[in-house]
């Protein structure tokens, strides 16, 4: 039977020169490396969030050894390049997937609902859980982006608890679905999310079902080939993309309806104002903060 070894051992190479990367990487598997990895430099310079890598002419690379290399190793990286410098380190092994399990605990999302992962008990104060296995997707309820839109959407229901049931809305990027699955519980109709990550699209169904949940609808629908209009929309996706999907999203969400949109820097916050408010036939009924993000919860007026 095989067994996970305790350690491992981490080869930092340090300034290798961009020429030699690939060999460099070739060489390393070839001693039995299980992995490299690369820390890439890049800016993202404006609202569009499309990052650009900055050529650089050396890089450190990290490579990873389940046995500390031989001598042999070495003296090919001095044949390579005689000016090669490294260190070495031994380090624990760890099932890095349970560590975070072990931090992940229930915890109040908003009002009476909670956030229970999938593996925990669920606690006998929590009314309603969202039961959640975050798999690879986006939305575990810590986020202070998800909690901004977890309030908007609660307040929402609340102030309309004898329309909702007649209501659909519309989650653009739904992640692991947890706001879709908090729409639902709190009334509302006919809960769509979109999502265009194949494997963050599995994780909503799986979340779905968890919750016995099968009415919410996951596509993998673009935003722009969608027929008809919600009386919500909700979007948590950062500033940059809110901008770009605007008319889009305008476009999906009826006169008189609800846009609630989160993931904005606090310090982009007047550019997307500028960008995505001023001149739209909008209307800010409520804004918030928390930590360095910015939420809106938007009307938009009939033309």
């Amino acid at each position: 039977m095989s067994t996970t070894p305790a350690t491992y051992f981490r080869v930092r190479l340090i300034r290798v020169p961009d020429a030699l990367e690939d060999r460099l990487t070739t060489l390393s598997f070839e001693h039995g490396a299980s992995g490299v990895s690369e820390a890439l430099a890049f800016t993202q310079p404006d609202l569009t969030y499309d990052p650009r890598l900055v050529p650089v002419k050396t890089r450190d690379l990290d490579v990873f050894f389940p046995e500390n290399p031989k001598r042999e190793y070495f003296e090919d990286l001095r044949d390579m390049d005689p000016n090669m410098r490294w260190e070495i380190t031994e380090e624990e092994t760890k099932d890095w997937l349970a560590e975070w399990k072990k931090g992940f605990k229930p915890f109040q999302l908003i009002g009476p609902y909670w956030v229970v992962p999938s593996w925990e008990e669920v606690p006998k104060e929590c009314l309603h859980p969202l039961r959640i296995d975050p798999g690879m997707a986006f939305g575990t309820g810590t986020h202070a982006t998800t909690q901004m839109m977890a309030f908007f959407i609660h307040k929402l229901a609340e102030k309309n608890k004898t329309k909702i049931s007649e209501w659909s809305l519309l989650d653009v990027g739904t992640g692991t679905a947890i706001l879709a699955m908090l729409a639902r519980k709190a009334g509302f109709n006919l809960v769509t999310g979109i999502e265009i990550d194949p494997e963050a699209r599995r994780t909503a169904r799986v979340n779905i079902e968890l919750n016995q949940l099968g009415d919410i609808e996951i596509r993998d629908d673009l935003l722009e080939d969608l027929k008809g209009s919600h009386e919500v929309v909700v979007a948590n996706i950062i500033d940059g993309v809110l901008i770009q999907l605007q008319p889009e999203l305008l476009r999906v969400t009826q006169p008189g309806g609800a846009l609630l949109v989160t993931g904005i820097l606090k310090e982009r916050d007047d550019e997307f104002f500028q960008s995505f408010i001023e001149k739209a036939p909008l209307k800010v009924i409520r804004r918030i903060e928390k930590d360095e993000w910015v939420g809106y919860w938007l009307e938009k007026v009939a033309e």
